[in-house]
This record gives C-alpha cells, sequence and structure tokens, in this order.
C-alpha cells in the first residue's frame, strides 16, 4: 500500500546520492589492476572511508589484502563498487545497493553501474536519505524528507520503519567513531521534534485517559519513549511527556495534577541493581493505584523487580502491550471494597 509514496522518496534521494561525491561517476579505467584504495576512490568517486565502511558493513568490495595490510581491488570489485554507487544514486540504500549487487553476482549478471536498478522500498530509501542529510548537516534536505515522511503511511508505521532504525543507526555509526556527536546530537534533535510532532497530531484533546510519560531519572535517552507515547497516543491516550532523567518526584506531582489513567517510563541503559531498586520503589510509589508500564531497551534485566513492584513491562509487541494497558486500567476502574473499612 505504501508504492505510492516510493517516488517521493525516490525524488529526494536523486538529489541527496549516498555518496558525498559528485555526480556521474568517473569512467571505467583501462587498465585490468589490481587496484589500491587512493586509486579506486579516483575511479568511482566514492570516498575511501566509505569504501572501507562498505567493506565491513556489507562485504562489498572484498579486496586482497598484502602481506602489508594494503587492499588490492580487482577489477570486478571496481565494477561492483560503481554498481553500488549507481543503484545509491537511484534512491537504494547501501544495504539493498549491497544485497541487489550479490544477486546480480550470484546469477552471472555483470555489475557494470549500467544494469537497471530494481525500486528501493521507500522506507529503506528515506533511512538513506535522512542519514545522507545528517552526515552533511544538511538541514533543507532532512526537512524535506520529513515532509514527505508524514505521507507515507500511519504514524507508528513511520517511526517503526524509519525513524527508529535511523537513529539505531546514527547511535551505530557515533559508537564506532564514523560521525560525531555533534552529527548524533543534530539527528536526535530533529528526529525527536519530529516525533514529537506526530505524537500531537495523533493525539486528541478529547481522549478519555492521559498518559504521563518520562524516562528514568538517570536515563537521558528519550527516543524511545516519545515512539510509546506516540503509540499510546493512537491508542486514545493524551501524552503528558516529561522528557529524559525524570525523578519520581516529578512522577508524583503530575500524578497528582492530572490523574492519568496510565504512567509509561522508559530505560535505555540498565541501572546497577541497586539504583534501579531503589528508582523501581519510588516510581511505585509515586504512581499509587494509577497502572505504571515500563519499556526500552534495559528493561529486561530489571522485568522481574518491576513486576513484584505492580508495575506492567512492555512486552515488545504491540497487541500484547495494548491488552495488558487496557487489562490493568479497566482493573484499576473497578471499586476496591477493602477501600474505607476500617
Amino acid at each position: 500500500m505504501y508504492k505510492p509514496y516510493a517516488n517521493h522518496v525516490n525524488l529526494i534521494m536523486s538529489r541527496a546520492p549516498m555518496s558525498d561525491a559528485p555526480s556521474p561517476a568517473p569512467a571505467a579505467p583501462a587498465a585490468a589492476g589490481p587496484f589500491r584504495i587512493h586509486a579506486v576512490a579516483e575511479m568511482t568517486g566514492i570516498p575511501e572511508p566509505t569504501l572501507r565502511a562498505w567493506e565491513r558493513r556489507y562485504g562489498i568490495p572484498a579486496p586482497e589484502r598484502t602481506a602489508s595490510g594494503y587492499r588490492l581491488y580487482s577489477l570486478e570489485e571496481v565494477e561492483q563498487v560503481r554498481a553500488m554507487r549507481t543503484a545509491c544514486d537511484g534512491g537504494m540504500s547501501a544495504a539493498e545497493a549491497a544485497r541487489w549487487v550479490r544477486e546480480q553476482a550470484a546469477q552471472g549478471g555483470a555489475s557494470d553501474g549500467k544494469a537497471v536498478v530494481p525500486g528501493s522500498d521507500p522506507f529503506e530509501s528515506a533511512q538513506a536519505t535522512l542519514l545522507d542529510a545528517i552526515e552533511r548537516f544538511d538541514e533543507e534536505a532532512l526537512e524535506a524528507c520529513l515532509r514527505q515522511m508524514m505521507f507515507m503511511g500511519h504514524s507508528t508505521t513511520v517511526f517503526d520503519q524509519i525513524v527508529s532504525p535511523t537513529l539505531r543507526e546514527v547511535g551505530i555509526r557515533w559508537h564506532e567513531g564514523e560521525m560525531s556527536i555533534a552529527q548524533e546530537h543534530f539527528a536526535t534533535q530533529r528526529l525527536g521534534k519530529f516525533t514529537r510532532d506526530l505524537m500531537q497530531l495523533a493525539s486528541s484533546s478529547n481522549a478519555a485517559s492521559k498518559v504521563v510519560l518520562g524516562a528514568f531519572a538517570d536515563d537521558e535517552h528519550e527516543v524511545g519513549l516519545l515512539g510509546l507515547g506516540l503509540r499510546l497516543s493512537t491508542w486514545g491516550f493524551r501524552p503528558i511527556f516529561l522528557g529524559a532523567k525524570t525523578p519520581p518526584g516529578a512522577i508524583r506531582n503530575a500524578v497528582e495534577s492530572v490523574a492519568p489513567g496510565l504512567v509509561a517510563l522508559s530505560v535505555t541503559l540498565t541501572p546497577e541493581r541497586a539504583r534501579a531498586r531503589e528508582l523501581i520503589d519510588d516510581y511505585a510509589n509515586a504512581c499509587g493505584d494509577v497502572p505504571w508500564l515500563v519499556g526500552g531497551a534495559g528493561v529486561r534485566p530489571i522485568a522481574k523487580l518491576i513486576e513484584e513492584h505492580g508495575g506492567l513491562v512492555d512486552p515488545g509487541e504491540p497487541v500484547a502491550l495494548r491488552a495488558i494497558i487496557r487489562e490493568a486500567i479497566d482493573a484499576s476502574r473497578k471499586p476496591n471494597p477493602k477501600k474505607g473499612k476500617k
């Protein structure tokens, strides 16, 4: 159902190629090789760092090494690089392009950079566009892609298929030293704002229940929390977003002030056991009778502790998550016969 939007994203891709080299790529050399990496970079227009990254991530190209560790590329591998570039410039992500080149080689097809490139997945193309814009700090290209993403499907689909994997890739590249902390902050700030906008658009002022959203007190990450808030918004909750590093006292104040139907917390990095026990105990007390849920990448090691304190743990599957939330809210609304008795 998303094919009508593929052309929009591919149009953006045609304006923002995967590599940071000019188009068109230089002509193929007459020599038969082997070639050193600087020569391949000049011949194909793909920078040396990108060649090394493609080799490490996708296994293409796969040059031989000399005894001293220098890469030696065959003419066939040079043509594979040119085919990768053609595919990326046509709208494919690098991962898609690598798969396509391997398929061409397995079928005995010539990877000369001139073969017809099959239609690319619009979500992966959008990811590639975002990553390229982030690497270049290109605000205009980033905004153009974000505008197109608003029309690429349901808000949770856009988050799950584009925003979340893009930010995950940014984190990997930052960890590997391929992106700077400035680029990581640029990506987090812009995509975080985009997700907040989606969350506000998805929520209704007439929603029957409010949900208070906050990250664990020591947790500086909030994109996962935004994704959870977005999903809850589409389920009829009105989000009250408190953001990163939310202490139990802030949760208590919000619960007393807005009487939410649910409190949703996220934890990206699992706290040490003693700290986790302290925080979970404080959050449980702050929520009182309001159902509370914890999700995020760091929740599994402390799931049992959360459940022992009466909290819910995100099962990681939307249908199951919605069911346990609804059950918990319905149970909290039933009158408690023990209350009021002396």
